[in-house]
């Protein structure tokens, strides 16, 4: 109950008390007191629901990004330059962001397990990077050495990168029968070298916008990313990415702002978009029943990109949406969760 109905029936039920024990002899004093309490209470008790009701319709759904940049999980010193790490160890599938800071930066790049990764420069002198564990990658501690580059001498961080286990949940995938040739690792092999082509070019900067990252649907995430799928014909196959049960016609809005790179066809995803948000980040849609986009077109944050459906390999209507970052499956969910940096009007990129 709120706090100041409350208090005003306490006192309503005080002043019935002192009357009865004949402290007060008004009763037409009390009958008005009692009528402009309970004219009060009713008041505030309507106020109450109209706040509750304009709350209600005020609540928007709660978005992962922008937030203020939070504290790095290490920070690490070399001369004046100053090394970031916002993780401690990543999972696999999982994103990690690295930060540089310090006068006369003029180019970084991030190397880990023979993967190039080059930094870009935003927020004044602050230069980012994103660090990808595929999927696949074995749990285990790996080198991530940070050649820095600078007019007044070059610096290298020596650092580890802690690998652990996402604990991949194992699957059956039962198709109908009309389907099963789907289940052919010959289909499969050809679509992923397929998405490789298309996921390969890498611009150097970010292509999302201030709106951040959300899901692309407000509906509950189901089948999660990684699982080992065990197809009818005794072969596993992984999960690239998240599922969402949609009845078949619900609209599927884009994670971010970017650049779509394929709008199609594909033997396995069905009526596919495959969207380019900048620095080799990637975001796919699969199983749609109609699709809104074309390739080359520019793509707004939350844009309605198709329809769900049930195209492909697909044994009911709903949506399945993957994340690649540089050519690795990576965890969506866990991407939208973390920060990201708002791209500026002016970036740089660092090699």
């Amino acid at each position: 109950m709120h706090a100041s109905l409350l208090n005003q029936r306490l006192l309503l039920y005080r002043w019935d008390a002192w009357y009865d024990l004949g402290l007060i002899d008004t009763p037409s004093w009390s009958s008005a007191l009692k009528s402009m309490l309970l004219f009060r209470a009713i008041t505030a008790l309507l106020i109450c629901l109209l706040a509750t009701v304009a709350s209600a319709q005020g609540e928007i759904p709660p978005a992962f990004q922008p937030e203020p940049r939070p504290v790095p999980a290490s920070v690490h010193a070399l001369a004046d330059i100053r090394l970031e790490l916002y993780f401690s160890s990543l999972k696999q599938g999982g994103v990690g962001l690295l930060r540089l800071d310090g006068g006369g930066v003029a180019g970084a790049q991030a190397e880990v397990r023979g993967e190039i990764i080059p930094f870009f420069r935003q927020d004044g002198d602050a230069w980012y990077a994103l660090v990808a564990v595929d999927m696949n990658t074995s749990p285990g501690a790996y080198a991530l050495n940070v050649p820095v580059r600078r007019g007044s001498g070059d610096v290298s961080f020596a650092l580890e990168l802690r690998v652990e286990s996402a604990g991949f949940i194992a699957q059956t995938l039962d198709l109908p029968g009309d389907r099963a040739w789907l289940e052919d690792a010959e289909i499969e092999n050809q679509e992923y070298a397929a998405l490789d082509a298309l996921a390969s070019a890498i611009s150097p900067v970010p292509l999302w916008d201030e709106t951040g990252f959300e899901l692309p649907h407000a509906s509950e995430l189901t089948s999660p990313f990684g699982a080992f799928r065990q197809l009818s014909n005794e072969r596993r196959t992984r999960h690239t990415g998240w599922d969402q049960n949609l009845p078949s016609g619900s609209p599927v809005r884009a994670l971010a702002a970017g650049l779509a790179r394929f709008a199609g066809q594909l033997d396995i995803r069905g009526n596919y978009v495959l969207i380019d948000h900048g620095l080799g980040l990637y975001s796919g849609y699969a199983h749609f029943s109609e699709l809104h986009v074309a390739a080359g077109q520019r793509i707004e944050a939350g844009e309605i990109i198709g329809f769900s459906g049930n195209s492909g390999r697909s044994s009911a209507p709903h949506l399945h949406w993957e994340t690649l970052l540089r050519g690795h499956w990576v965890d969506g969910a866990a991407l939208l969760d973390m920060w990201l940096p708002t791209p500026s009007a002016s970036v740089d990129a660092a090699s």
